[in-house]
């Protein structure tokens, strides 16, 4: 076991996307599982829908978000807290958009719904997500980009992603539970 540990360790290490990977492996279906135990409109749990979620997250998101940050430091080269607002700002009108997409097509697809309602679920939501979203990533960003060292920054927006996640699950059902 010990061994084990160990060679996550040094994966984690020689390899910064792992750490990300492995925190939204996690933090992905711990989220929506919140999102399911609270809708008080479940009948049940549905553990293949968290199961998504996790594959969502740990393939998906942490990748594309490890490509963002390092491409943010390329963006903008200033580590100071007007370099570090610079990005959150820049994010908002790039990658959220980009990744709030990203989440409504993949997340539906994966629930095997055809094309059409795949984008139909990703047009009428994209918008108020966003607007959500602009109101706190920035300030998240701001001290991710400003402060955390850049090895950490991806499992430092994990941490406030749960309670993202746990929106953008709400999100997904909201329209969902209006429809049935």
């Amino acid at each position: 076991m010990s061994s084990l540990l160990k060679g996550i360790k040094v994966m984690m290490q020689r390899y910064p996307v792992v750490r990300g990977m492995l925190s939204y492996s996690l933090l992905l279906p711990a989220s929506n599982t919140t999102q399911q135990l609270l809708d008080p409109q479940r009948k049940k749990y549905d553990p293949w829908e968290t199961f998504r979620f996790g594959i969502y997250g740990s393939f998906l998101l942490a990748p594309t978000l490890y490509c963002w940050v390092r491409l943010a430091n390329i963006i903008v080269k200033a580590n100071s807290l007007k370099g570090a607002i610079i990005k959150a700002y820049i994010e908002q009108f790039t990658w959220a958009p980009f990744a709030y997409v990203q989440f409504f097509i993949c997340i539906n697809l994966m629930e095997r719904k055809p094309w059409e309602e795949c984008l139909h679920q990703c047009r009428t939501k994209i918008l108020d997500t966003w607007k959500v979203g602009f109101c706190i990533w920035p300030v998240v960003q701001t001290v991710n980009f400003w402060i955390i060292p850049m090895k950490n920054r991806v499992s430092f927006v994990a941490f406030f992603s749960y309670l993202w996640n746990t929106f953008l699950s709400f999100m997904h059902h909201r329209e969902l539970l209006k429809e049935l």
